[in-house]
């Protein structure tokens, strides 16, 4: 029975400190682990956060240019234009033909609201 009470005081005093040991340094290496994850999903986030920013900003000059167009007097002159023409050309037509296309979507509308 000695020699089991000899293994166990050796096994407590050699053993567990290395096994603590080992433990302390395996977490420690998960830990350095999760902090590179963690840096390089950052690194991927911060990046498409970038794109879609600059996406956004490419949008907004889209927009700001489209409605630049729409309210520039000169198209509002094409439209008015364009209705001048379609109103002219609907009298030169007998009234069971229509024009196969409209110049613009809502006239289309329009049209078949008419009808």
């Amino acid at each position: 029975m000695i020699g089991l009470d000899v293994v166990a005081i050796v096994f407590i005093v050699v053993g567990l400190p290395v096994a603590g040991g080992l433990a302390l340094a395996a977490f420690s290496e998960y830990l350095k682990y999760r902090r590179q994850i963690a840096t390089l999903q950052g690194t991927g986030e911060k990046r498409e956060i970038e794109q879609l920013r600059e996406r956004v900003r490419e949008l907004e000059q889209r927009v700001e240019t489209l409605e630049a167009i729409v309210t520039s007097p000169e198209f509002q002159l094409f439209r008015e234009r364009m209705k001048q023409i379609r109103a002219e050309a609907e009298k030169a037509l007998p009234s069971t033909q229509q024009p196969s296309t409209l110049p613009f979507p809502q006239d289309a509308e329009k049209q078949t609201q008419r009808s």
